[in-house]
């Protein structure tokens, strides 16, 4: 090595091979809501604040607050597919809103909420994320605010596919704290 040090190998992530199994996205439709009562009933809406924090509800009186909340809080919201052990099944879903009040001079979505089902994989997590921002970016493109390690190191790997880059640090979203921003790449 004649007095180099060698560096640490970071893995090395390709898009297509992580785009390889069969991944999909759609607007939200009106069936997907079974599986996000679903999440709700395991506590993984708890992020969404407000009645989605507590898991208290029937799948009706859900059904009619998530129908009622998300038009309203977000201009977009999307519902991730994948492979799973059970089929090729909703993994997750995308709720963003734009940027600027009227859409029309919005540059871009600032993704609101990402909620997981419980029966996504961190695999199922990354590939249909990374399906995701890879499509969306050509249409607008989207902005995360990723608060915490978890979060963060989420964004990064998808980084590491190409398809979106950090851009800085924020301390105006979460009091004191850091906060990184993504943003998807111009592809």
């Amino acid at each position: 090595m004649h007095g180099t040090m060698k560096r640490a190998a970071r893995p090395i992530w390709r898009l297509r091979k992580t785009l390889a199994r069969r991944l999909e996205f759609r607007p939200i439709e009106a069936e997907d809501v079974r599986y996000a009562y679903a999440a709700y009933k395991k506590g993984c809406l708890k992020d969404m604040a407000g009645p989605f924090s507590d898991t208290g509800m029937t799948a009706e009186e859900f059904g009619i607050q998530f129908h009622a909340i998300v038009p309203v809080r977000y201009h977009g919201a999307w519902t991730l597919f994948a492979e799973t052990k059970r089929g090729f099944l909703p993994v997750g879903m995308v709720f963003a809103f734009h940027s600027h009040a009227d859409p029309a001079l919005s540059p871009f979505m600032i993704i609101g909420d990402m909620p997981w089902f419980p029966w996504a994989t961190p695999r199922n997590k990354i590939e249909a994320a990374v399906n995701f921002f890879n499509t969306i970016r050509a249409t607008i493109p989207m902005v995360d605010y990723a608060h915490g390690d978890t979060n963060k190191r989420f964004f990064e790997m998808i980084c590491q596919h190409g398809v979106m880059r950090r851009v800085g640090t924020t301390f105006s979203v979460v009091k004191g704290e850091g906060t990184a921003v993504f943003e998807t790449r111009v592809g």
